[in-house]
């Protein structure tokens, strides 16, 4: 039967070319390529029965032209309208037909026809045709909410297009692919949907291989399903975490969408990018994408473009992407009554084109706005219109359960609310993205807490934390990671208030040592310890050029240069854009840097504590600064005692004290230092009682006043809490905390780690000591006459490259830099006399020795931010212990203070030993001094063991 078949389809056929080739030669190859040509182009239109009608017809112009036989003439025509025949009956029209009853909404009619368009594909082995009919039923059965038979009919599909090598079978296969992938990611199938997009992108590429040049249309087809599935890739690593390589997925399809033209997957992958910008507090950059989006929708060019050539289904999705964004700009300017219209206007859409995807998100969304406005019995009926519809990935559910638990809960129904909480836990577990996790767990932490479930809260709190150091982990440069961590400030101040509320839990400070770390892990000293090994090479030399423009910038601004350098303004505004330039390039080689190296780790607060040993604990963070106050969680430790949780607020005078601090007010002049001094004598205790818990204090007031042995504490502190002087803080009338211990502050608790080494019995010492600063030559003398007696070796640098070149050598067991500072994060610069200085940057790519004294004003200023550049650099170069100042110090007591560090060095003991005793040993009572005199030093030592890190403050100059 298929022979004879065969036979009598081809037969009129061959006589024609038979008849045309007798009178024209091989003219009739013309039309026969061409035939071909055009196939290629319109490949979903392509099947053997068109080739046959592209031959006719094309074979009977020739003959005609060349006045071939009349019954040439007639047996072609009458062939041709035969084939026209076939095609009206044949599985092109119910293909047609199922296309066109897809595409006018009635879905139901489109999956029968489609199935029927299939089974006669596949009678007459015209595969091609027979999976597109599958192809068209599985679109229908999603808009439905049949996921179940859609999975069947791509299955059918795509088992049809392995039967066949005709190249129009890439086109459909990427386009099951793709629908393979949407429908694995609402199973939360996300290894499955990674699977079916790539394998639709390797379709389209091997298509493209085969067809070249010719088959221009069908590229571009093809294009515009892979450049769906590259998105859906990119979706997929949003839910991951891994926002980094989502971001270069959508960059790379708005390019290739843009030069296309292909408006509609432009405007899906601009949405999804405005996403990504808001994740990690790009918020202008996500207007743009949005405002892009709207340019496109507002010209009646394109939006014809739009309308004309995009289903009305995935129309509706395109702006649900779009809308959504914009519901974060509304939401940010209060617009919520233009927000309300939108979402409705939106979920009116997706109902008309069956999109019930659309509608639940629009719905969720909406409730969200009234539970905003306190609206609950709103925001509850809105719920149920989105819980209503007949089908719901287990994304779009979980997001609705999130709004209904909060909406329970406000309503005081907190069974119901924990029942949803419950829920919401459970459908983490098909999903099991950290973008998404991070807030369900921080909300049902918060449901729990409030239901008395507090031992579920803290478990849940310790979740959500994990995956909100999982997503910074792969969050890419240090831009966006600060920009994550600041768009995430309110969930760690959501997760230590519940954790406080769960105060009773037996692991609830645990919890909260690691909520604080998770914020501190990002900071600069986090970045740089995570990537000291692997610094660019091309850093040193950067650094040094920025080392130079910066002093040649401060020589220009001296007063006493003034008008003889001629130009000025020319010279010192190209200086000013070369410098940003090299701050740029610095940031982008260190924060490239961390991308590519750093890989995320749990944080466990048992091993934290381990690593503290016998330390007491006191970690704060500011979770709240007003105008007028700040307040925030602490968490303390006492050695053999479960850590504890509580929050605290400072206001009135005492954030004044921190505010004078900061601003550095408090040390602008020898008056503003004495009324700080009086405004701290009327706060201290305040401040005390405030910062540390009682508990605290009776175990700090154990030790007796100068013993040997005293306590060790270590503190971590955030924001503005970083310039606290807490040594000089009273635990009684006439004690201080730094009568009974040592006080041992880390910008990052996870710093230490370093093996203590052997203390040598003569330090190695390199200095720098400025030639204008008389307490910076004191030191110096007093260390020569040491290094005459034996007890130590000195090696004195008087310019910048003698100090590189020494540090070189990596002889040396302790730096010294007596010396002017400014500056702040990785531009913080050791100022040397007539030259440029030397950056944190430089020291990043030098041999810094494991114990550097920095006694310069602010070295150590916001210990354990982005701003801490010198402590960061010299930890990450090779430090284990730093010494460094808090302030602008007083020239006299700090260097009354550096001496007796200095001859204390040769005895051995630990850095913040030494500098504990400092104070009492030139006669500083604690309880009476301004703290200016003696606590502007500080102490960071990172070392394990006996010598545990530690950050001791005291006195330093400049």
């Amino acid at each position: 039967m298929r022979t004879a078949g065969l036979l009598i389809r081809w037969t009129p056929l061959l006589l024609l070319a038979w008849a045309t080739w007798r009178v024209a030669g091989w003219l009739p190859a013309i039309p026969v390529v061409a035939s071909v040509v055009i196939g290629q182009r319109r490949p979903t239109k392509a099947s053997a029965q068109r080739l046959e009608l592209f031959l006719a017809a094309g074979l009977l112009g020739v003959a005609h032209l060349l006045d071939a036989p009349w019954w040439a003439l007639v047996a072609a025509f009458g062939y041709t309208v035969v084939l026209i025949g076939a095609a009206g009956v044949g599985s092109d029209r119910l293909l047609v037909s199922a296309l066109v009853a897809f595409d006018n909404l009635r879905y139901a009619e489109a999956i029968d026809a489609g199935a029927h368009a299939a089974q006669d594909g596949e009678r007459r082995r015209r595969y091609v045709d027979a999976a597109m009919g599958w192809m068209v039923c599985a679109r229908a059965q999603v808009l439905l909410g049949r996921p179940q038979d859609a999975t069947e009919s791509v299955t059918r599909g795509l088992e049809l297009l392995r039967r066949t090598r005709a190249p129009e079978a890439d086109v459909v296969g990427v386009q099951l692919h793709f629908i393979e992938g949407e429908l694995c990611a609402t199973r939360s199938d996300l290894t499955g949907s990674n699977r079916a997009y790539r394998t639709a992108i390797e379709a389209a590429a091997r298509l493209r291989h085969r067809v070249g040049g010719i088959g221009m249309n069908l590229t571009k087809e093809t294009d515009h399903y892979r450049d769906q599935a590259v998105l859906g890739l990119a979706w997929l690593d949003m839910l991951r975490g891994r926002l980094a390589e989502a971001a270069a997925g959508c960059d790379s399809v708005l390019e290739a969408a843009g030069q296309r033209q292909d408006l509609s997957v432009f405007i899906a992958a601009a949405a999804t990018r405005a996403g990504l910008h808001h994740t990690v507090g790009e918020r202008d950059d996500a207007r743009h994408c949005v405002d892009a989006v709207m340019t496109l929708a507002g010209d009646e060019r394109y939006r014809e473009v739009i309308l004309t050539t995009t289903h009305v289904a995935y129309l509706v999705k395109v702006l649900a992407l779009t809308v959504f964004e914009v519901a974060k700009i509304r939401v940010a300017d209060g617009d919520l009554d233009l927000l309300v219209e939108e979402l409705t206007t939106l979920r009116e859409m997706g109902e008309a084109a069956h999109a019930l995807s659309v509608v639940q998100a629009a719905s969720t969304l909406l409730a969200d706005v009234a539970l905003t406005r306190g609206d609950v019995s709103e925001a509850l009926r809105q719920l149920s219109i989105a819980g209503g519809q007949p089908f719901t990935d287990p994304l779009a559910d979980l997001q609705m359960r999130q709004v209904e638990a909060a909406a329970l809960c406000a309503d005081g129904q907190l069974d119901r609310a924990d029942a949803a909480a419950d829920a919401m836990v459970a459908l983490l577990a098909k999903i099991g993205t950290p973008e998404v996790a991070a807030d369900v767990y921080g909300l049902a932490a918060d449901v729990a807490a409030r239901s008395g479930h507090v031992t579920v809260a803290v478990a849940r709190v310790r979740a959500a934390v994990r995956d909100l150091h999982l997503l910074s982990g792969h969050v890419g440069r240090l831009a966006q990671r600060r920009g994550l961590l600041a768009t995430k400030r309110s969930s760690f101040a959501g997760l230590m208030a519940t954790l406080t509320a769960s105060a009773a839990a037996s692991q609830a400070g645990l919890a909260g040592i690691e909520v604080a770390e998770a914020q501190r892990e990002d900071t600069l000293v986090g970045v740089l310890s995570a990537t000291k090994t692997a610094m660019p090479p091309q850093l040193r030399e950067v650094a040094d050029r920025a080392d130079e423009v910066r002093h040649t910038l401060a020589h220009i601004a001296d007063p006493a240069h003034a008008g003889q350098l001629g130009e000025i303004d020319v010279l010192t505004g190209r200086l000013k854009d070369e410098q940003a330039t090299l701050t740029s390039r610095l940031t982008d080689l260190i924060g490239g840097t961390f991308a590519e190296l750093y890989v995320p780790t749990p944080i466990a607060g048992t091993d934290l504590l381990d690593r503290c040993g016998q330390d007491g604990l006191l970690s704060l963070t500011v979770t709240d600064s007003g105008s007028a106050d700040y307040a925030g969680h602490l968490v303390f430790r006492v050695p053999g005692e479960a850590p504890k949780i509580q929050e605290f607020q400072l206001d009135g005078a005492a954030a004044t004290v921190l505010d004078q601090l900061r601003s550095g007010a408090a040390t602008r002049s020898a008056d503003s230092a004495r009324a700080f001094g009086e405004l701290w004598e009327s706060t201290r205790h305040e401040i005390a009682k405030t910062l540390l818990p009682e508990q605290l204090r009776d175990w700090i007031r154990s030790t007796p006043v100068g013993a040997p042995d005293r306590h060790r504490l270590v503190i971590c502190a955030d924001g503005p809490l970083r310039a606290m002087p807490f040594p000089a803080l009273p635990l009684a009338d006439g004690v201080a905390v730094i009568s009974n211990a040592t006080v041992n502050r880390l910008p990052l608790l996870r710093l230490i780690g370093s093996p203590p080494a052997e203390a040598p019995t003569r330090p190695a010492l390199l200095g720098y000591f400025h030639p204008q600063l008389a307490g910076a030559q004191r030191e110096r003398q007093l260390l020569t006459r040491m290094h005459e007696s034996g007890e130590v070796d000195l090696t004195v640098a008087g310019s910048r490259d003698e100090l590189l070149d020494e540090l070189a050598t990596g002889r040396h067991d302790v730096l010294i830099l007596a010396t002017h500072g400014r500056g702040h994060g990785l531009e913080f610069e050791f100022q040397l006399h007539g030259e440029r200085g030397i950056s944190s940057a430089r020291l990043l790519t030098a041999r810094v020795p494991r114990t550097v004294l920095a006694p310069a004003c602010y070295s150590g200023a916001d210990a354990g931010s982005d701003a801490t550049g010198m402590i960061a650099a010299c930890l990450a170069a090779g430090a284990t212990t730093v010494l460094s100042g808090l302030w602008r110090l007083p020239d006299g007591p700090t260097g009354r203070l550096m001496s007796h560090i200095y001859r204390r060095l040769p005895s051995g003991a630990a850095l913040r030993d030494i500098a504990a005793a400092a104070p009492l040993a030139v006669g500083v009572d604690p309880t009476r001094v301004n703290p200016l005199a003696w606590a502007g030093l500080m102490v960071t030592d990172t070392t394990t063991g006996v010598a545990s890190a530690g950050v001791a403050r005291i006195p330093s100059g400049e």
